[in-house]
């Protein structure tokens, strides 16, 4: 019995020294550790009928809202496969940073980037949104259930099942990569562009302009003028307002801005995540009634767990100004990574003895009422990366994949801990460099749930 006593003692002290003297380089407090989610847009399919197949499910006519949203593509070119492809890239490269070993390959593309050769040791704990998409599992009978932004109810039991958004919520991520392609018009020169959803302060004014109450040159005037127009024939301006809209209480509203359109309704979206600022149980029954479920815009007002939320200082720094002039830290974690693979492609290749890669600019926001960069608490770099029908756009995210990666994985370690970058002004994009006040936020990427 003594014997066995020793032996335990023994090994219980090596586990002890094995906890202490192995696992502390990884643990929050030797090593900081930054949670990023990265997530390939789409995987899902658009197929009917939507009542089966469809995303956005809304509990109070127990339907789907919308077909779901497969993605664009272009001859046999996809969306979902190019940027599942480059996502697992850097999915790859930013878990490099959990092994000393990775460590040291990580630090080579660093310094790539860097004057410097001294970085400061993280850990970049990376999560994918998806690993496959529909075409691997064509004959499914819920062929969208693992690619849906939104909850809906398993189509056996009944039981509610997380979308994409709860997901990633899930993670409490401090940042979310979220990767597109787009379809570029005639005469469009490709390039990229991010994706911005303003916060509440702008969404008020414009609804002060469609009571009336304020002048439409705060808009026009104003940075988040280059709405996204979505339905045609409507001017920038009516499309932001029907966007406020679909904001505060769900339903589109008519062309004259003042009055709702009831055939057009689009969901509670904050009631249709996993998260705390969903409403409580029952909240249906105030449907129709004065407050945040009123049809009508006099009879609306912003009251409940999610309208605190948005009047919050921390949603305002995601959201509004900030480094860019407007969009908020989303904007300018956007337009730093976008940076990097400007300034990355071009510095990687060279070291190669390849040419420098043909890039397309960085174009102008892409502005609506985005669900990703809304129902996070995440810091959110939603990129349109390139374009799915200009082939240079297509070569360097498919052909030059990994260097896009690497592009990437460096921004995001400087977005956390700052770099100081190389300046090269024969190129038309230096990164900041700038690290993102994260300190600022205290525990809201952990208050998320």
């Amino acid at each position: 019995m003594t014997i066995v006593v020793v032996l335990s003692s023994l090994l219980f002290r090596k586990l002890i020294f094995f906890f202490i003297f192995v696992s502390i380089p990884f643990s929050l407090g030797a090593v900081p550790v930054f949670r990023i989610v990265v997530d390939p847009g789409h995987g899902g399919v658009a197929k009917d009928p939507k009542a089966q197949h469809g995303d956005k499910y809304d509990s109070v006519t127990q339907t789907y809202l919308e077909t779901y949203k497969q993605g664009t593509e272009h001859g046999g070119v996809t969306e979902r496969k190019v940027v599942l492809d480059l996502a697992k890239e850097v999915h790859r490269i930013l878990k490099l940073t959990e092994t000393e070993v990775g460590w040291k390959e990580f630090e080579g593309y660093l310094k790539l980037f860097s004057k410097t050769s001294d970085f400061q040791r993280v850990i970049l704990e990376s999560k994918l949104t998806r690993e496959s998409s529909f075409d691997d599992d064509p004959a499914s009978d819920d062929p969208n259930a693992a690619y849906r932004l939104y909850d809906f109810p398993d189509p056996k039991t009944g039981v509610r099942r997380k979308g994409r958004l709860s997901k990633i919520n899930e993670q409490k991520p401090q940042l979310v990569l979220s990767l597109h392609l787009n379809p570029a018009s005639k005469g469009q020169t490709g390039g990229m562009g991010a994706v911005l959803t303003p916060g509440y302060k702008t969404f008020a004014k414009l609804k002060k302009i469609s009571d009336k109450k304020s002048s439409a040159n705060s808009f026009t005037n104003g940075p988040w003028s280059e709405w996204l127009i979505f339905q045609s024939g409507w001017s920038k301006l009516e499309n932001a307002i029907a966007d406020t809209w679909i904001y505060f209480h769900g339903y589109w509203s008519k062309k004259n801005g003042k009055d709702t359109d009831l055939t057009k309704f689009e969901g509670y979206r904050q009631n249709m995540v996993s998260w705390r600022y969903a409403d409580d149980a029952n909240w249906e029954k105030q449907i129709g009634k004065q407050g945040p479920y009123a049809k009508d815009h006099e009879s609306f007002s912003e009251t409940g767990k999610f309208w605190e939320r948005e009047k919050g200082k921390k949603e305002e720094w995601r959201r509004e100004g900030g480094k860019e002039g407007f969009g908020g830290d989303n904007h300018y974690v956007t337009k730093e990574l976008m940076r990097f693979v400007q300034y990355g492609l071009p510095v990687q290749l060279k070291e190669k003895n390849s040419p420098y890669p043909e890039l397309g600019p960085i174009q102008k926001p892409y502005i609506s009422t985005y669900s990703l960069p809304t129902y996070t608490n995440a810091l959110c770099a939603f990129i349109e990366i390139g374009y799915v029908n200009r082939s240079r756009d297509v070569k360097y995210l498919t052909q030059n994949k990994k260097e896009t990666a690497i592009s990437l994985a460096v921004g995001i370690y400087s977005l956390f801990v700052g770099l100081d970058v190389k300046k090269i002004n024969s190129l038309p994009y230096n990164p900041k460099g700038k690290k993102v006040n994260l300190e600022r936020y205290e525990t809201y990427f952990d208050d998320v749930l």
